[in-house]
């Protein structure tokens, strides 16, 4: 198979990212997200909050961008699930993007590590995502949502903590 081949079908690949459904919300039962559309609000806090700290932002935001690419193959598993499954992200990254791109695969490895602070900020940017989702449902009165909420006492980078914070202390709308 020829590269334009292999990029083809990362970008379909890409496609079905946009189309799947995150688990949580299922068993939240209330609201829906796409893995794209997570990735993509990913993404726009990654790149301020790499602004905020001077950090590398086309590192960041491409590892923001493909850091749930492998739930195209492995499923978006709900955190009680992985108590009970394994998934194999670094396979199913190898597998996507290795003979298109050995760097992304080493980008994301170094995501799955959060040894980096870039891989840090995305890790906790990715948090923030799920509060943005979740505060016009708390907002709307979903309990669960409120509950849900508690997510933020698991961002730990200051400047983080800070954006979470505003967010949740401003009006959704």
């Amino acid at each position: 198979m020829n590269q334009t081949k292999r990029i083809a079908n990362n970008i379909y690949e890409a496609a079905a990212v946009a189309r799947m459904k995150r688990v949580g919300f299922q068993i939240l039962g209330n609201g829906e997200e796409s893995i794209g559309e997570h990735s993509f609000m990913t993404a726009v806090i990654s790149y301020f909050l790499a602004k905020e700290l001077h950090l590398d932002t086309g590192k960041v935001l491409t590892m923001s961008i493909f850091h749930d690419f492998h739930e195209t193959r492995t499923g978006d598993a709900h955190k009680l699930s992985l108590k009970y499954i394994t998934r194999n992200q670094e396979k199913a990254n190898a597998d996507i993007f290795g003979k298109v791109d050995e760097e992304l695969v080493v980008l994301l490895r170094e995501y799955e590590e959060k040894k980096t602070i870039e891989a840090r900020v995305v890790f906790e940017a990715n948090i923030i995502a799920l509060l943005v989702r979740l505060k016009p449902l708390a907002e709307g009165g979903d309990t669960h949502a409120q509950k849900w909420m508690m997510n933020k006492s698991r961002i730990r980078i200051p400047e983080a903590v800070r954006l979470a914070a505003v967010l949740l202390s401003t009006d959704s709308q």
